[in-house]
């Protein structure tokens, strides 16, 4: 490794492949980051790396999933840099990132039937939201044990991931029941609206319509965040995707004088359940033509033995991008079959 660790100790340590993401200046890089193959440290260290060669602070967008990983990341940042320069990113999960754009900018956007918030907005939590359902459903005369309210919830939170608002939910209700739904999901957006508040989806489908529908506003964070990174980033729903392509586009353009770089491992994707769709990790690549493709195979966690288990059982997946996680730890012990005589001795 040609630079000095003694200058930069973030670089002590580093792999071949783990270097190469962190040192990568410019463009689109997919970092394929299996499991226990140190993807924090790159992605911290890409970031103090990007800083010491002269990348002002500002220009640096980092997101991931949870408040738990992003004070890890700030923290391990303040150790390299020091927290006033740290301070000086945007470090945090997409709804934080979100809630900063709209606290400055929410009202420049207007939606098609003339919703419009302030900058003050309020957010809604689980409990608030369930009580504008219920009481829309008592203004509709509907029955509760038809029209669950956390089933309805479900539907909107559902219907907003994949950044449909209650116009576009509507085209697609066919059914009855759907139609009802799409009727109570409008009145629920508008009730929203008059009390200038918004739930949780709203922060991520908001701020895409945002910056999709307001071009000086999308200017404004594209040209100030040169460098961004994704963690998880086979975790992304269409709403989190359609963000980054907002901030940083496919034209490539930004590819001479930034980069983007997403962290993640299809192989690790299981939040559909929350809307995360692992096609988009997967298209990565087609989306962004001249996508450098780096694979963190080597596994710091585990034994020899338990890595050929995994990765026999994962390349049986159709969808995924090949990869075969190794260790130096030695083979270790054989694994153990361990069946229990019930469900209860096994929950145990």
């Amino acid at each position: 490794m040609p630079e000095s660790t003694q200058e930069k100790p973030f670089l002590k340590g580093l792999n071949n492949e783990q270097y190469q993401a962190v040192t990568e200046k410019n463009g689109t890089i997919l970092v394929l980051a299996g499991a226990g193959s140190g993807k924090t440290k790159v992605l911290t260290s890409r970031i103090a790396n990007l800083v010491q060669n002269g990348t002002s602070p500002n220009d640096i967008l980092a997101v991931t999933f949870t408040n738990k990983a992003a004070r890890e990341m700030q923290e391990r940042l303040s150790c390299y840099l020091g927290e006033n320069i740290v301070k000086r990113m945007w470090v945090g999960t997409f709804h934080n990132i979100c809630g900063k754009i709209l606290r400055r900018d929410l009202e420049n956007y207007k939606t098609k039937d003339n919703r419009s918030w302030n900058n003050n907005y309020v957010i809604y939590d689980d409990t608030d939201t369930k009580t504008i359902i219920k009481n829309i459903l008592k203004d509709f005369n509907l029955d509760e044990k038809v029209y669950e309210i956390k089933s309805i919830k479900a539907i909107i939170s559902n219907a907003k991931n994949k950044m449909q608002d209650a116009y576009t939910y509507a085209t697609y209700a066919k059914e009855y029941y759907t139609q009802k739904v799409s009727e109570i999901y409008y009145e629920y957006e508008k009730r929203l609206a008059l009390n200038n508040a918004l739930d949780f989806d709203d922060m991520l489908m908001l701020s895409v319509n945002l910056l999709k529908e307001n071009s000086e506003t999308r200017e404004k964070y594209a040209n100030r965040f040169k460098h961004i990174l994704v963690d998880e980033f086979q975790d992304t729903n269409q709403a989190q995707y359609d963000l980054i392509n907002m901030l940083y586009p496919t034209d490539c353009l930004k590819d001479n004088i930034g980069s983007l770089c997403a962290v993640g491992d299809v192989d690790q994707s299981i939040y559909s359940w929350r809307g995360a769709d692992f096609k988009i990790i997967l298209n990565f690549q087609k989306d962004y033509k001249n996508t450098k493709l780096i694979k963190l195979e080597q596994n710091y966690r585990s034994t020899g033995v338990i890595l050929d288990a995994a990765n026999e059982v994962i390349k049986n997946n159709e969808a995924r991008l090949e990869k075969n996680l190794y260790s130096n730890k030695g083979k270790g012990e054989k694994i153990s079959l361990f069946e229990a005589e019930d469900n209860y001795s096994e929950s145990r």
